[in-house]
């Protein structure tokens, strides 16, 4: 059975709406770093349809001639909406502004410059959408998040960078800052990395050591049978998922309990959601879902609720149930009522 290498994928925007002028004009600047060149068609996107249900519909209206699935065809109907797709992007293009106007700043996939075939360009990103872990387990590797992209290339040896770029010239991905652009390549055999400012046009060049404690690098003269993830890039992108819910979680709060996460500034509010993560996980509670609500919790009745005298029917819940769904689940049916009697 074949597993999800990133799960539960969610979009928190964070760009200027379409139409609105600093919207306009980021995606000038991002047109104006994608094609120095003018209108050479050498531009690609690998997009995640996964990232929004938007994506799939603004796909065909915008790309339905040239559409390419990284997944194996025919897709099954259930996959068609979420598959990644390569599409070539246009200069001055109508339909390409477009989509970038509404993808720039959601994460929705990454940017590439390949002076090739559309068919060569897809044999050779879809043979690293399927890799192995170190015990051998098949998973989906989803790359095309520029988020997991920026993370895994500075952690490759010289084989693995040079079997990912084969025939790519560069990527560019979304930075952590959605007004700056981040261009990788390689020169040389060296990754380097640069950030390009869409508001001043600013570059910095910064060349990116290859890991030097890998024993067994891979040989970049021979093909992968399947690319190969590392323990040590395992553990790097355990870390950025950690990153990635606890980002999700400020934006949730910020949502639902404006006036709770008002009170507190941007640090100590991921201060108390990682403490709420470790007092979950000492119940047992562990998946996304289940964290999230142990935290509603915890903003509605104390960051220590759980051991607070004041609600015994929190550590009774916690200490009878066995379950971590069960403990939730009751959890949040008698803090209903503990409130509803107030």
């Amino acid at each position: 059975m074949e597993s999800r290498f990133v799960p539960n994928e969610r979009n928190i925007g964070r760009r200027s709406p379409p139409g609105t002028s600093d919207g306009v004009f980021m995606i000038t600047q991002l047109e104006q770093c994608l094609w120095p060149r003018g209108f050479a068609r050498d531009v690609w996107m690998i997009v995640d349809s996964a990232r929004d249900r938007r994506i799939f519909s603004l796909l065909l209206e915008c790309f339905y001639s040239s559409l390419s699935s990284l997944f194996a065809m025919p897709l099954a109907p259930q996959l068609e909406s979420v598959a990644p797709y390569l599409v070539p992007l246009d200069y001055d293009d109508k339909k390409t502004r477009k989509f970038l106007g509404n993808a720039w700043g959601n994460n929705w996939g990454v940017f590439l410059r390949c002076d090739t075939s559309q068919d060569r360009l897809r044999r050779h990103l879809r043979s690293f959408v399927s890799v192995r872990d170190p015990r051998g387990q098949r998973l989906l590797f989803r790359y095309y998040d520029p988020r997991i992209l920026r993370t895994y290339l500075p952690t490759c040896n010289k084989g693995e960078l040079e079997y990912v770029f084969g025939p790519i010239e560069c990527f560019w991905t979304e930075s952590t800052n959605p007004d700056h652009l981040l261009e990788v390549g390689l020169e040389r055999g060296t990754l380097v990395r640069r950030t390009i400012s869409l508001a001043a046009g600013v570059t910095r060049a910064a060349p990116l050591p290859l890991p030097s404690d890998e024993p067994d690098r891979i040989s970049s003269d021979r093909p992968f049978s399947s690319l190969i993830i590392r323990q040590a890039q395992m553990d790097v992108f355990s870390q950025v998922e950690v990153q990635k819910f606890e980002d999700w979680l400020v934006a949730h709060l910020k949502q639902f309990f404006p006036t709770q996460s008002q009170a507190l500034s941007e640090t100590p509010l991921r201060e108390m959601i990682r403490h709420g993560i470790r007092r979950a996980a000492n119940h047992g509670i562990k998946t996304e879902r289940d964290v999230c609500k142990f935290i509603d919790l915890m903003i509605v009745f104390g960051r220590d609720f759980d051991t607070n005298g004041r609600y015994p029917w929190a550590h009774e819940i916690l200490s009878r149930e066995k379950e971590p769904f069960n403990k939730i689940q009751t959890l949040h049916a008698a803090a209903v009522t503990y409130l509803g009697r107030r």
